[in-house]
């Protein structure tokens, strides 16, 4: 046993004394019973915590000082200023005069207004008594787009053609009778015409993707002896595009013309043409529709209806159609085409329909379309010359015809300075009552080539013109063929510089002077020269 000693401090009023420790103190546990708990778990907490937070907005001030940005010049060359005006005048032989004038007045947004005028006159009338012609014309024109979205244009001008019926120096006669001789003023024909027009539509994309368009335009048009035409011509259309492929139209035309000499006749033509066009499986394209028409109260449907497809991609397509419709023959039409008519005539509303096909592609560069179609023509013109006057004139005929057309063109660029078109047509023609299709063309050819020189400053041309010799009648009353049309011509045109160039004509190199109008002899070979000016 040992035995440990310690001293013990007690509270202040305690008397001090001493403690002897014997031994050590062990503590003993008594003998228990046991006691079995069984633990259960607190009721589940089911309240949804929900934070919130508080965020302060701090602005955030940035200061830092300005880039030093040096300016860096940059050599650029300025444009060219527009040029507005544009003049070329020419003379040449036997005794011609050509001039053409323009200019475009800008500086407006959205607008554009010019006026041009044009001259044309020769006189072979040293050679051939009263051999001469000249064509004069002037107007303005001009369109504005407004803010809205939509446009006008519109326009007036006026025409006038002098042709002279030399004929008769060329009527049939024995040698020892000399053909008579005419004052100017006697064989002289004067077309005047003055004409208007205005149209509004649509001059950017409509949010319904619909185009739209509203036109009318009129012509006055007098000519000796006392003969005067007028014309109306209102035109509205709408285009409503389903998709960028696939538009569906509806276009609405009202023709009316009147023609007075000693008596009226009116012409009176509507048109109603709806139509759609589709493509199939993404290559091909169909277009069908009808033109519903309305003149002197007869009522037509004509189809209007083709296809087009490839055959072979990339080189050749195919093309197949039906359509038909109406074509007035005026005294503007008619003269046209023969400037020696006799203006006492009777005008008539011509009806057709024709089916067409070909095929059209490129090939190596070229570009081509062959079309073969067949068309039927009620009031089809023809021009008989009238033996009996003095001053020979052409009278109009009118018969029923079928025409079988066969017909190409090409166009080729061998070289990037060289480009070379031509064009081919065969007709054959089955007249109902008449024993000919008088004076009207079966085989035609045109052919040009362009070639470009000293860095396209030059550029020089050839053309080459052939033509059938048409049917006439003869004066014993049979059919028989003028000669036919063989026609070289050259032309050039240098550009000095950006202002000024010069350019030249030769026509008809071959001198022939076939008749296109029996007793109409064309002019020879003829010559223009002339400079033009830009400003």
């Amino acid at each position: 046993m040992s035995v440990v000693s310690s001293v013990a401090y007690a509270q202040p009023g305690i008397e001090n004394s001493d403690v002897t420790v014997v031994s050590t103190f062990s503590a003993r546990l008594t003998d228990a019973e046991k006691v079995r708990v069984s633990p259960t778990p607190p009721p589940a907490d089911t309240a949804r915590a929900r934070q919130q937070y508080l965020i302060s907005d701090l602005p955030l001030s940035m200061e830092y000082p300005a880039p030093i940005i040096r300016p860096r010049g940059i050599s650029k060359e300025k444009a060219p200023p527009a040029k507005n005006g544009y003049i070329n005048l020419g003379a040449g032989f036997p005794n011609a005069l050509y001039g053409d004038l323009s200019y475009d007045l800008t500086g407006v947004d959205n607008a554009d207004l010019g006026i041009f005028a044009k001259h044309y006159s020769l006189n072979n009338n040293g050679n051939v008594e009263n051999q001469r012609s000249s064509d004069s014309e002037f107007g303005v024109n001009g369109s504005y787009l407004f803010d809205q979205g939509f446009a006008i244009k519109g326009g007036l001008g006026y025409e006038t053609l002098s042709r002279y019926y030399y004929g008769y120096n060329f009527a049939p006669r024995p040698d020892s009778i000399e053909a008579p001789s005419f004052d100017e003023d006697d064989v002289r024909q004067r077309l005047n015409t003055f004409s208007v027009n205005a149209e509004i539509f649509n001059g950017t994309r409509t949010a319904a993707d619909i185009d739209y368009s509203a036109g009318v335009s009129m012509y006055i048009m007098d000519a000796d002896p006392a003969v005067r035409e007028n014309n109306l011509d209102i035109n509205i259309g709408g285009t409503k595009w389903i998709s960028d492929e696939k538009p569906l139209d509806l276009k609405f035309r009202a023709d009316f013309t009147s023609f007075r000499d000693t008596s009226k006749q009116n012409l009176t033509n509507l048109y109603l043409m709806p139509s759609y066009t589709t493509p199939i499986a993404g290559k091909a394209r169909l277009k069908v529709g009808v033109n519903l028409t309305s003149q002197e109260d007869d009522f037509d449907v004509f189809p209007n209806f083709s296809v087009n497809a490839p055959i072979v991609e990339g080189l050749i397509s195919g093309f197949l159609g039906w359509d038909g419709g109406l074509q007035n023959n005026t005294l503007k039409t008619l003269s046209e085409y023969n400037p020696w008519i006799d203006t006492r005539l009777r005008v008539r509303t011509s009806e057709f329909w024709r089916i067409f096909g070909g095929v059209d592609g490129t090939f190596s560069g070229i570009s081509y379309r062959f079309e073969a179609d067949y068309k039927n023509v009620d009031n089809l013109a023809t021009y008989l010359l009238d033996r009996g006057q003095d001053i020979p004139k052409f009278d109009v005929l009118y018969d029923d015809a079928e025409i079988f057309t066969l017909q190409a063109s090409g166009t080729m660029e061998p070289t990037e300075d060289l480009r070379i078109n031509g064009s081919v047509a065969q007709r054959f023609y089955s007249m109902e009552n008449l024993e000919a299709n008088w004076h009207l063309p079966g085989f035609t050819l045109n052919l040009g080539a362009a070639h470009q020189f000293l860095e396209d400053k030059l550029t020089v041309g050839a053309d080459f013109y052939v033509e059938n010799g048409l049917p006439f009648q003869t004066e014993e009353g049979d059919v028989d063929n003028l000669n036919p049309l063989l026609d070289f011509s050259l032309n050039a045109d240098f550009s000095i510089n950006e202002t000024f160039g010069l350019w030249a004509r030769v026509n008809n190199l071959l001198n022939n002077k076939r008749e296109r109008f029996v007793q109409y002899p064309t002019i020879g070979t003829n010559l223009l020269v002339g400079a033009s000016a830009k400003f």
